[in-house]
C-alpha cells in the first residue's frame, strides 16, 4: 500500500509537472499577434493571422493563391475571375463600390484594397469604423509587388510559403534576364491598353515593369501609367512592335490593321502585333511574370529555342477582301446582313414598343386634359410667368405638363397650334420655355448617378446645367415679350363638369381624336425610327460622335479628359461620369478639369442623342418639318445655353 501510493504520488507530480511545461511554454503551432505596414503607412496589428479575408482586387486574390492561402479567401468582387476556384465565393460588389453591409455581414478578420482604388475611400472608413482591419497596397512593379506578397504571407501566417513563392518568381524573371541580357537592341514596343480613346501604356505601373523585364523599350517616354494618346503622335513614334490588351479596358478590340492610318505604322506592316490577357500584362499580381516569360519569347525567339512568332492578323472574309478600302474608309462597318434578329428585336422591336407605349399615354393625357377643360386648372400656376412673356394660357398648361412628360407637353403645344390657338412663333418660344421643366423631370435619375462618382464635380456640373437652363427659359421669354404681342385677356373659369350625356360624348369625341393623332404620329415616327435604326447600327452616330469628339478643341482641359468627354460621346453618360470619377480619384483630374469635361461632352453627345432618340417622335407630334426645325432650334439654345456657363466657370473658377 505505501508502494502503491509512493508511486501513484510520483505519477501525479510527474503529471502535474508535465502539464504545467506544456500550458507555461510557448507553443509553436499556436496563433500568435502579427503586424505589417501597409502602402499607407498605416501599421496592420492582428491578433492572429487572418483566416477571413476579402480582397477587393483580383490580383490580392491572385497572390494569395499563389501563397498557398486562397483557403483564407471568403468573398471576391464582380471581376475577379482568377483562378477559377475563386469564382464560387460570393460577391461584394465591385472595386470601387463594394457593399459594406455585405462585407460586414461576412464578418471578415481583414480587408485588402488597392490604394488606386480611391473611390472606396469612404467604404474602408466604414469598414475600420466597425473594427474591421483594411489594409491598402500599391504595387506598381516586380520589387512592389514582391514586398506586397511577403507582407501578405505575415498577415496570413504563411511567412515562409510566401518568401518561397516570390523566390521562385524572382528566379523566373533572372532566367529570362539572362537569355535577353546580350541582345543586341531592345525592341520599341507601344502597349495599347484601350483602342477607343486611343490609350497606351505610360513609363510608369506595371505595363513598364513587364516591357522592361522582357527586353522591351516602352517608346512611349511619359511618366506615367496610363496616357491618353492620339494616331499622329503614334504614327511619329512608328514602333517595332504593337501589343494590344483584351480585357475590361479593352473590349473586342479592332485589329490594328483595320484602323484607319494605322497600316502606316511598321508594326503593323511586318506583322509584329501582339494580343495579349489584360489580366496577365496590366494587373500587378504573380501572373506577371508568366507575362515577361511571354512576351520575351515573342521579341526574341531564337534565345527561347522558338521560331519567329505568328502574327496576331484577324481571319479576314471574302467580302471583306473584296471590298475596297476606299468603301470603307479603313473602318469596319457592318453589313446589312449582320444584323441578326436578337439585334432587331433588343435594340428596335423593344424600343420601339416602349416608344409607341409612352407617346400613347402623352397623347391620351394631352387629349385628356383638353377633353375634361383641365387646362385653365394646370395652367393657373405658371400663367403669371408666361404670359409676362406675352405667352398664352396654352403655353401654360404645356409648361406644367412639361415636369412630368415631354411627350404630354408636346402633344398640348401641337393641339392647341392645330386648333389656332398658338402661332407659330408662340409655338416655337413655348418648346423653348419648356427647357427647365424638361430639365427637371431628368433630375433625379442625373444627381444620383454623378453624386456618388465625382461627388464636388457632380455638384458643380448639376448648377451649371440648371442654369443653363433657367437662362434658356427666362431668356425665352424675355425675347418672347419683346417681339409677341401680349396675350388677350384669360379665358373665362372652367366650365361645369358635363352631364352624363355629355361626359359620354365627350369621350367618344376624345378617343376618336386619340386614334387618329397617334395613327398620325406612329405613321411617321415607325419609319423614321427604323431608318435612325438602321444608320446606328452601320455606325453613323458613333461616328459622328466620335468624329466630333476629336476634332473639339481640348485647350481648355487637360489631355486626360479626353477619354471623359469621349467615353460620354460614344457610350453612355454614366460612363463619362464614372471614367472622370476614376482619374480624379487617381490625383490625375482636378475637380474643375472634370466639369469642364463633363460639360464638353454634354454639349457634344446630347445634339446627335436628339437627333438620335427625339426626332422620330417630334416629327410624329408635330408635322415632319416643324418637329425637325424645333428640335434643330431648341438644341442650338441648348448649346449655347452650355457653351456660355461654361465658359464663365472656366474663367471665374479657381484652377
Amino acid at each position: 500500500m505505501t508502494f502503491f501510493k509512493r508511486r501513484n504520488g510520483k505519477a501525479l507530480a510527474a503529471a502535474f509537472l508535465f502539464l504545467c511545461c506544456f500550458v507555461g511554454a510557448p507553443n509553436r503551432g499556436a496563433a500568435a499577434p502579427v503586424a505589417v505596414t501597409d502602402d499607407w503607412g498605416q501599421t496592420i496589428r492582428l491578433s492572429r493571422p487572418a483566416s477571413r479575408i476579402i480582397a477587393l482586387y483580383g490580383a490580392f486574390a491572385e497572390m494569395l493563391c499563389a501563397m498557398g492561402a486562397g483557403d483564407r479567401l471568403i468573398a471576391r468582387t464582380q471581376a475577379d475571375i482568377h483562378p477559377p476556384e475563386i469564382q464560387r465565393l460570393p460577391s461584394v460588389g465591385t472595386h470601387m463600390r463594394p457593399n459594406v453591409e455585405l462585407i460586414l455581414g461576412l464578418k471578415p478578420d481583414l480587408v485588402i484594397q488597392s490604394a488606386s482604388r480611391r473611390a472606396a475611400t469612404a467604404e474602408m472608413e466604414r469598414l475600420v469604423h466597425a473594427g474591421i482591419p483594411v489594409a491598402v497596397f500599391h504595387p506598381t512593379d516586380f520589387p512592389s509587388l514582391f514586398s506586397c506578397m511577403e507582407r501578405l504571407g505575415t498577415l496570413t501566417g504563411r511567412e515562409a510559403e510566401a518568401q518561397e513563392t516570390t523566390a521562385e518568381l524572382r528566379r523566373r524573371l533572372d532566367a529570362v534576364a539572362a537569355r535577353i541580357h546580350d541582345a543586341r537592341s531592345r525592341p520599341r514596343v507601344v502597349f495599347e491598353i484601350r483602342s477607343i480613346p486611343l490609350t497606351v501604356g505610360g513609363r510608369a505601373g506595371m505595363v513598364e515593369a513587364v516591357l522592361e523585364a522582357a527586353g522591351a523599350q516602352n517608346a512611349v517616354e511619359t511618366d506615367r501609367a496610363i496616357v491618353p494618346f492620339d494616331v499622329e503622335s503614334l504614327l511619329h513614334l512608328d514602333p517595332d512592335v504593337y501589343v494590344v490588351q483584351e480585357g475590361p479596358m479593352n473590349k473586342n478590340p479592332s485589329h490594328p490593321a483595320d484602323r484607319p492610318h494605322f497600316d502606316r505604322l511598321r508594326a503593323v506592316r511586318e506583322g509584329r502585333v501582339f494580343f495579349v490577357d489584360e489580366f496577365r500584362y496590366s494587373r500587378p499580381g504573380p501572373r506577371a511574370v508568366d507575362a515577361v516569360e511571354e512576351l520575351a519569347a515573342r521579341l526574341f525567339p531564337e534565345r527561347f529555342g522558338r521560331g519567329a512568332p505568328p502574327a496576331d492578323n484577324p481571319p479576314r472574309s471574302r467580302a471583306d477582301e473584296n471590298r475596297p478600302e476606299s468603301q470603307t474608309g479603313g473602318r469596319n462597318l457592318p453589313e446589312p446582313s449582320d444584323i441578326t434578329w436578337q439585334a432587331v428585336l433588343k435594340r428596335l422591336v423593344v424600343p420601339l414598343l416602349r416608344l409607341t407605349f409612352f407617346i400613347a399615354v402623352g397623347l391620351f393625357v394631352g387629349n385628356l386634359i383638353e377633353s375634361l377643360h383641365w387646362t385653365h386648372h394646370l395652367g393657373r400656376i405658371a400663367r403669371p410667368l408666361l404670359r409676362w412673356g406675352h405667352l398664352s394660357d396654352q403655353s401654360a398648361v404645356a409648361f406644367m405638363a412639361a415636369f412630368f412628360s415631354g411627350v404630354t407637353a408636346n402633344t398640348l403645344l401641337m393641339n392647341a397650334h392645330q386648333d389656332g390657338k398658338l402661332t407659330r412663333r408662340e409655338l416655337y418660344f413655348s418648346n423653348l420655355v419648356n427647357a427647365f421643366p424638361s430639365y427637371f423631370l431628368h433630375l433625379p435619375t442625373t444627381f444620383f448617378i454623378l453624386l456618388p462618382l465625382v461627388r464636388a464635380a457632380g455638384v458643380y456640373y448639376l448648377a451649371l446645367t440648371l442654369l443653363a437652363a433657367l437662362g434658356r427659359t427666362f431668356g425665352a421669354l424675355a425675347v418672347s415679350r419683346l417681339v409677341l404681342p401680349p396675350p388677350s385677356p384669360s379665358a373665362a373659369p372652367a366650365a361645369d363638369p358635363p352631364e352624363p350625356q355629355a361626359r359620354k360624348d365627350l369621350f367618344k369625341d376624345m378617343w376618336r381624336k386619340f386614334r387618329r393623332r397617334l395613327l398620325r404620329v406612329l405613321r411617321w415616327t415607325l419609319p423614321i425610327y427604323t431608318l435612325f435604326f438602321l444608320l446606328n447600327h452601320w455606325g453613323l452616330f458613333d461616328w459622328m460622335e466620335l468624329a466630333l469628339a476629336r476634332v473639339f478643341p481640348y485647350r481648355i482641359i487637360p489631355v486626360e479628359a479626353l477619354s471623359v468627354v469621349v467615353f460620354q460621346v460614344t457610350a453612355e453618360f454614366t460612363a463619362g461620369a464614372a471614367a472622370a470619377g476614376a482619374l480624379m480619384d487617381a490625383g490625375t483630374l482636378t475637380v474643375k478639369g472634370t466639369v469642364l469635361a463633363l460639360l464638353i461632352g454634354n454639349v457634344i453627345a446630347t445634339p446627335v442623342r436628339a437627333l438620335r432618340h427625339q426626332l422620330p417622335y417630334y416629327m410624329g407630334i408635330y408635322t415632319p418639318k416643324t418637329g425637325l426645325s424645333l428640335l434643330v432650334v431648341s438644341q442650338a439654345v441648348r448649346v449655347v445655353s452650355v457653351v456660355l456657363v461654361g465658359w464663365l466657370f472656366y474663367r471665374l473658377a479657381p484652377a
